[in-house]
């Protein structure tokens, strides 16, 4: 027969904590203030759009939107709000001017086609 020592708990063990009754069951945590303030939303990053006027209209105000669109998501996830409205209305102007840019090339060669078949 052989003689073993209890079992003893492990070197790191730590009681398990209980809070005491008079604890609210759950607790919420809030970023930033509190609710009864509204805040403004954060700027659009146009990320989306600039991508499609890249690849259907115009190359390169496109990728200089998509560059901007970048920056909008990269200065809200650091905190700059202001840094991203500026990057997003950049974003915003340049993927209107490749809209724009790329109807009137579109409609301009169909013109140009309409004519040069009927000469």
């Amino acid at each position: 027969m052989a003689c073993q020592p209890p079992p003893t708990p492990p070197g790191f063990y730590q009681p398990q904590f209980m809070p005491s009754p008079t604890y609210p069951p759950y607790a919420i945590y809030m970023n930033g203030s509190s609710l009864g303030e509204d805040q403004p939303p954060l700027p659009k990053d146009y990320l989306v759009e600039s991508l499609l006027v890249t690849i259907f209209c115009c190359l390169m105000s496109g990728l200089v939107a998509l560059m901007y669109s970048y920056e909008t998501r990269a200065a809200l996830a650091r905190g700059d709000v202001r840094g991203g409205e500026r990057a997003s209305q950049k974003a915003r102007f340049l993927v209107m001017f490749s809209l724009m840019f790329g109807v009137f090339v579109c409609v301009g060669w169909i013109i140009y086609v309409i004519i040069a078949l009927c000469v």
